[in-house]
């Protein structure tokens, strides 16, 4: 299935009537462009009755955004979002919130979603209730009126693979790509602490889902609610990273300085990601 995930987004394109390959809306990882040529927007939205969710927009200042990438952050979601001088800031760090290049490409925008005023954490639980569907319904619906036109393209990190998987199902004709980072494919073990503890994407059916689907995992993700091994039963295309294990005081799930959160490999991974998203030629293993 890896050799055929070009292909396969290409199809799917087709289905949905564009007359340009993605690889006109998605740019090529040459033409990544730094901080300085996007702006930042901190955008709250009611997302249910008397609940609001703050999301983060990068804009590229230079272009009219042609695709739109929605970054779910993992975890218990609460990243405490805040404008600074103009310039988005977290309390907590989130994928990609340390190497913003990564993903800065142009024409393409990023929004990244904060956790909802009535939740103080995002478990695998909510992530799968009615409640986190509506607040993605919410999300998405503002994302299209913002762009019009605009393709988007889902991508969760860590426990977020959880809410993407239940996007996927519900709301999967609104995306045209998705890319799954360091997921939970396998069920919780006994005794996992209650905020994680659930089934992860382990119940969902891949042969299903009309959304071309990319994961990225490291060979050595140290997070036991995410082992690699897990990763490769999908039989999902995936860039498989490559390194050295994590030491000892930076393992686990939580700490960006691990390899479940790609540390020393976000570039490289970006640019295997876009050159998927793409359609050109894509490096499986990235050493």
């Amino acid at each position: 299935m890896r050799v055929r995930a070009a292909a396969v987004l290409i199809e799917t394109v087709g289905r949905h009537g564009s007359h340009q390959l993605i690889a006109m809306v998605l740019m090529a990882a040459t033409l990544l462009v730094g901080s300085s040529a996007c702006a930042d927007e901190l955008v709250k939205l009611n997302s249910r009755p008397g609940v609001s969710l703050s999301m983060l927009i990068w804009k590229p200042l230079r272009s009219k955004p042609e695709a739109v990438v929605l970054l779910i952050p993992g975890g218990d979601g609460d990243i405490g979002l805040r404008l600074q001088n103009g310039r988005a800031k977290a309390t907590d760090p989130y994928l990609f919130s340390k190497k913003r290049q990564a993903l800065l490409q142009r024409k393409v925008a990023v929004a990244v979603i904060d956790r909802p005023s009535d939740q103080d954490n995002m478990t695998q639980e909510f992530r799968t209730s009615s409640q986190h569907l509506a607040d993605m319904q919410a999300v998405v619906q503002e994302l299209q009126r913002r762009y019009p036109g605009a393709r988007l393209v889902l991508m969760a990190h860590s426990r977020g693979t959880v809410s993407a998987g239940q996007i996927l199902q519900h709301l999967g004709d609104k995306f045209s790509a998705a890319v799954l980072v360091s997921g939970l494919y396998r069920a919780s073990e006994p005794g996992a602490p209650a905020a994680a503890a659930g089934p992860g994407l382990s119940q969902l059916d891949w042969a299903q889902l009309k959304v071309p689907v990319l994961l990225v995992h490291h060979s050595k993700d140290s997070c036991p609610l995410a082992p690699f091994a897990a990763a490769v039963s999908t039989q999902v295309p995936m860039v498989e990273l490559r390194g050295a294990a994590d030491a000892h005081s930076v393992s686990g799930c939580g700490n960006p300085a691990s390899n479940h959160w790609l540390a020393g490999k976000e570039n490289a991974a970006g640019r295997e990601v876009f050159n998927w998203l793409s359609g050109t030629a894509w490096k499986p293993v990235v050493q």
